[in-house]
């Protein structure tokens, strides 16, 4: 027994397979506009209408064109051959300064009032836009040729705009590049007056806003704070001695009041109390007069004054300056003066009785802390007073270092710009590029646009895209066959024969095969040329499967009538019911229950006594049939075995003709099985029926699997009322076997075999 044939291997490989989707999908699409060619045809002849009314009646532009050589000079030699790279950029930066707006807007001035006919109707701030929309210039690599074209509604007027631009530009290049040095030296003067300019005005702006500030010109290496910042934080300090000295009075005056009430002696306190109180309120509580306290209260006075008048000279004047050594010794003189009252009253306290010291203690210490107190309430005020002053000067400050930073940046520019001056040469004046003219523009007699040959053509490529598109809109919207000649077009296959509906026979058997009972009606003729169109194919398939895409399309009686159309052409002709779910044929010519093709399948012994038992001779000449056997719940592993491609060479050797009858491919894949054993495969297709879709998915599916397609039948193409013969029902088991078993091609008179 051979080996169990396999399906042959194939790789996957998504480049090829996505190269054959795109060619499957043009060829589908080309066969699409070719069934569909009335629809394509109608959409070229209106493209063509409509290109040929544009033709007819749009406006016609004429072009003007010139030639400009543009050469880069070095030093006084012309380069001959610059560098590739450095000659594209030089050429590309020409190229666009022919169409930049300041050589345009020169154009513009240039042209005379006749030769403005395209900017009638335009605004002038929109001319030189107009006028760069139709003016193109282009370069030719590895030349330094720049073609300079216009379009315009007249010839004359184009040939003077493109003069125009060319004498616009040649005068801008002469222009721009005429004594380069004097009008490099002539910008820089210019920039160097502005800039004296600002910078003087600068220099103004920063001396004002001194004076208005009142800054001092501070070495800022010392780290001197401003006088006005630092008034503000000598106040903050006094401030807060103010507060602590009035907490330590408030500490001073519980001490005594302890003291007092424990009976303690109080003198101990009184050199506490006089440096918390200060001198002048404790000879002031001590007896001394209002004379004695002014003369205290203006040295003290004085002494502040002197004090603060050194701290501020210190900063600016040395320590053995006159004005600093004068200050000093004045305040000296104040100290010992004070210090000399200070003496004369020490050593009363001790005097007085203890109740009488800690009342005058007491009322000292109150006396000390309302004027802390009143003195803290004006230092806060001042304070604040000199924030908000410091706050100002500090702002004032920011923008005098501003000032001072840009006079210092327009200084050292201004340096610069005077050493440039002095660097520049005056004799280098030779322009580095030369513009020639190498071709004038002339009038054109024929016009530029619309042409001819490019409306046609973009009217044919227009029309047949839409008609293309049009018809695969058209295709998508129809899902079934129209015609045979559709069915051609859109599987790519050759359609064998047309088939009409067959009108149902009475009877048992071949007597409801319409190629047994009426062979040489209309109906019947179908078969033969489905029998002559295999015969005269390119391989002639003397065994071939029979299948369709789909349950009910009527492929068992087109297997039943073409069987019996090869028996009576006098070919031995067998027929394998392969159906092994539903075995129509096998229903169709009564052999239900009889051994067959499962039988032949699953035997283990000599296969070719098995199929000689299991063959069925009809009444019909030359006509063999070998049914489905009984059921099986493996139809395809049986399939798959040895045996069917022993079965078929067994066939081989005994008949002329082999014919398959095999489920829809669309529904099991028995035919793809059996298909690849045999020539090739009969596809049944009934066109009102089927949907393009899923017959086409069948094709595929055989060409996928590498199995021939000899053709298609298209099956009960008729407005005739009746039923088709084949599968009415799904596949699979569970069904009454009673049921649909027998079609209208149903039982055949067997005779005995011999």
């Amino acid at each position: 027994m051979s080996s169990q044939p396999t399906p042959d291997s194939h790789t996957y490989d998504p480049e090829s397979i996505g190269s054959g989707d795109a060619y499957r999908g043009a060829v589908r699409l080309m066969r699409v506009a070719e069934h569909r060619q009335m629809t394509v045809f109608w959409c070229l002849a209106a493209c063509l209408a409509i290109g040929v009314s544009y033709y007819a009646f749009a406006q016609r532009y004429y072009r003007s064109q010139a030639k400009l050589m543009v050469v880069e000079q070095r030093g006084s030699n012309v380069a001959g051959i610059a560098d590739q790279a450095d000659r594209d950029e030089l050429m590309t930066t020409h190229k666009e300064l022919v169409r930049s707006p300041v050589v345009i807007r020169r154009a513009i001035d240039q042209l005379l009032p006749e030769h403005r006919v395209d900017l009638i109707d335009e605004a002038p701030e929109d001319w030189v836009e107009v006028l760069g929309e139709r003016l193109s210039a282009t370069n030719t690599r590895k030349t330094n040729l720049i073609g300079v074209s216009y379009e315009s509604l007249d010839p004359e007027a184009a040939s003077a705009v493109v003069q125009a631009v060319i004498n616009a530009y040649l005068s801008f290049v002469d222009d721009t590049h005429r004594g380069t040095a004097s009008e490099v030296l002539e910008v820089l003067t210019v920039e160097r007056d502005e800039l004296e300019r600002e910078l003087a005005s600068k220099q103004q702006l920063l001396r004002s806003e001194r004076e208005r500030v009142g800054h001092l010109e501070l070495p800022k290496e010392n780290g001197v704070v401003d006088p006005v910042i630092d008034r503000a934080i000598q106040v903050n300090r006094a401030w807060v001695d103010t507060r602590q000295r009035r907490v330590s009075l408030q500490a001073s005056l519980a001490s005594v009041e302890a003291a007092i009430r424990k009976g303690l002696d109080l003198r101990q306190y009184v050199g506490a109390i006089q440096d918390t109180v200060g001198e002048r309120m404790m000879l002031s509580a001590m007896g001394l007069s209002e004379s004695d306290m002014l003369v205290i209260a203006d040295q003290q006075q004085r002494a502040a004054d002197l004090k603060g008048e050194l701290s501020r000279v210190r900063p600016f004047y040395g320590p053995n300056h006159p004005t600093v050594r004068s200050l000093r010794e004045r305040l000296e003189e104040t100290e010992q003066s004070l210090a000399g009252y200070g003496r004369g009253g020490v050593g009363r306290p001790e005097q007085l009785p203890s109740p009488e010291l800690g009342a005058v203690l007491v009322n000292m210490l109150n006396q000390a802390i309302d004027q802390s107190a009143e003195q803290e309430r004006r230092l806060q005020l001042t304070f604040e007073d000199a924030r908000r002053e410091a706050s100002q000067q500090s702002g004032d400050l920011v923008r005098v270092d501003m000032l001072e930073r840009e006079v210092d940046r327009l200084e050292k520019l201004h340096d610069v710009l005077f050493n440039k001056i002095a660097a520049v040469d005056i004799h280098q004046v030779q322009a580095p590029i030369r513009a020639t003219i190498v071709e004038e523009p002339l009038p054109q007699d024929e016009p530029c646009s619309p042409q001819l040959r490019m409306v046609l053509a973009a009217s044919l490529l227009g029309g047949l895209a839409i008609g293309i598109g049009l018809a695969y809109v058209q295709d998508l919207a129809d899902d079934r066959f129209g015609s045979p000649e559709e069915m051609t077009a859109q599987l790519g296959c050759r359609v064998l024969a047309v088939v009409k509906r067959l009108p149902k026979l009475a009877g048992d058997g071949l007597e409801t095969v319409h190629m047994c009972v009426n062979s040489h009606a209309a109906d019947s003729e179908a078969f033969r040329t489905l029998r002559t169109s295999i015969a005269l194919g390119a391989d002639g398939a003397d065994r071939f499967v029979v299948s369709s895409s789909e349950p009910g399309d009527g492929k068992t009686t087109i297997s039943a009538n073409l069987a019996v159309s090869y028996a009576q052409s006098g070919k031995r002709t067998l027929v394998i019911d392969s159906d092994l779910r539903k075995p129509g044929l096998t229903a169709l010519l009564g052999l239900k229950g009889r051994p067959g093709l499962t039988d032949v399948l699953s035997c283990q012994s000599d296969l070719a006594a098995v199929a000689e038992k299991c063959v069925h001779r009809t009444s019909l000449q030359n006509l063999d049939v070998i049914p489905a056997g009984p059921r099986r719940p493996d139809p395809a592993e049986l399939l798959l075995r040895a045996n069917f491609g022993e079965l078929l060479a067994w066939a081989d050797g005994r008949y002329e003709q082999v014919l398959i009858d095999c489920p829809p491919v669309l529904a099991v894949s028995d035919a793809q099985i059996v298909g690849r054993l045999v020539d090739g495969v009969v596809l049944v297709v009934t066109p009102e029926k089927n949907h393009r879709r899923l017959v086409s998915r069948a094709v595929d599916s055989f060409a996928e699997n590498g199995i021939s397609l000899i053709g298609v039948v298209a099956n009960r193409v008729s407005d005739t009322a009746g039923k088709g013969y084949g599968y009415g029902y799904g596949y699979g088991y569970g069904h009454d076997d009673s049921q649909s078993d027998r079609s209208s091609d149903d039982a055949v008179q067997l005779r005995p075999a011999a």
